[in-house]
């Protein structure tokens, strides 16, 4: 009996302590007394502005936000303005690629390999076989041909418009139909151009059904797909990747020749755009890079020097015209004299009547009698 009549009394103290605490701070009341604001069906809650006193106005409960749809929009926008971008900018609708716009010219495949693009790559078997016998050394030559199947390995099979020659999409050589009146007609034809040429020529006469699309509209649509044989541009003289310096001296002994990759003709794009030509194919020629690249910085320079010598102060006095050069450049010398011995071992090397005899060690030269 005393422990309910305990329990009793502390209820009732705690409901005293509640109600005074309440009264005294308002804005305080029980969290289970509390009600939830009224709402009209609508789902909008009605509230004063702080602007427009005395005024209502709405706010927006259920629904997506106005903001997300305005991005969606313009992402829509977007898209269709880089699909017709793509469409406009288009090169032709089947490229079928040389070995020498893997060598000289890989950027134009990333280029086509961008998302937005529509161009579908075709990458002959003989082409990915010339990669492969071009890749060993340390030539520019090798470090290109790696550079090339690196971007290969990484589109193929990620890109579905990046494509491999399947092994039977090929056509005869006697099949083809070789133009005559062409320029050089007695120029021959390796086994590496004529798998190339054949692979080309089957892309082009291949059915238009087996493409996308099997409906009749696809088909009328695939009937005027454009095909085109990518070669790098052709130029006065052949392409080399010879290093080239030109600060390098006259040597005082014959240097050895360099070593030429005996693949290296695979990559000139000559033979592959002149049969390519001859065989009815629309030949697309593309230009390198580094040939833009390298007038722009030729111009470049060339204005540079200009402002230079337009803003270098001009001085009257002759005297002092090179008084900050040294002695070598203003007697008209160059910077290194070689010495006299040098000198006449460049005097008998140049004269090629004359031989030249190397003593083995401990052999001692007899006077001339």
């Amino acid at each position: 009996m005393s422990r309910a009549l305990g329990a009793a009394f502390l209820s009732h103290q705690v409901e005293q302590l509640e109600k005074s605490v309440n009264n005294r701070i308002p804005g305080t009341a029980n969290w289970r007394d509390r009600k939830v604001p009224h709402s009209d069906q609508s789902g909008r809650n009605f509230d004063k502005h702080h602007n427009s006193p005395g005024g209502l106005t709405s706010r927006r409960v259920s629904g997506s936000p106005p903001k997300q749809r305005i991005d969606d929009r313009q992402l829509r926008d977007s898209f269709d303005k880089k699909q017709r971008r793509g469409q406009e900018n288009k090169d032709a609708d089947i490229i079928v690629l040389d070995a020498s716009v893997l060598i000289h010219a890989l950027g134009q495949l990333k280029k086509w390999s961008r998302d937005g693009r529509e161009e579908i790559i075709i990458v002959p078997l003989e082409v990915l076989n010339t990669l492969d016998l071009l890749k060993k050394g340390t030539s520019p030559l090798s470090q290109r041909a790696r550079a090339a199947s690196r971007v290969l390995e990484a589109q193929v099979g990620t890109n579905p418009r990046i494509r491999v020659q399947q092994d039977d999409a090929f056509v005869s050589w006697e099949a083809i139909s070789f133009s005559t009146n062409a320029p050089n007609p007695l120029m021959g034809s390796p086994e590496w151009l004529r798998r190339t040429i054949c692979c080309a020529c089957w892309e082009a006469g291949r059915p238009a059904a087996q493409e996308s699309s099997p409906d009749a509209e696809g088909e009328s649509q695939n009937a005027n797909l454009k095909l085109v044989f990518a070669v790098i541009a052709q130029k006065s003289e052949p392409v080399t990747l010879a290093p080239k310096n030109p600060t390098l001296v006259q040597s005082p002994v014959p240097l050895p020749t360099p070593h030429v990759n005996k693949f290296e003709p695979r990559t000139t794009g000559t033979l592959a755009a002149y049969w390519a030509f001859r065989a009815g194919l629309n030949v697309l020629e593309v230009r390198p890079p580094h040939e833009e690249t390298h007038n722009s910085k030729g111009r470049e320079e060339a204005e540079g020097a200009f402002r230079n010598r337009k803003n270098a102060p001009h001085q009257t006095n002759g005297k002092n015209r090179n008084c900050g050069a040294p002695s070598v450049l203003r007697s008209g010398k160059g910077l290194v004299e070689r010495p006299p011995a040098v000198k006449a071992m460049m005097d008998v090397v140049s004269q090629p009547s004359r031989v030249v005899r190397v003593l083995a060690r401990g052999e001692k030269l007899e006077p001339d009698t």
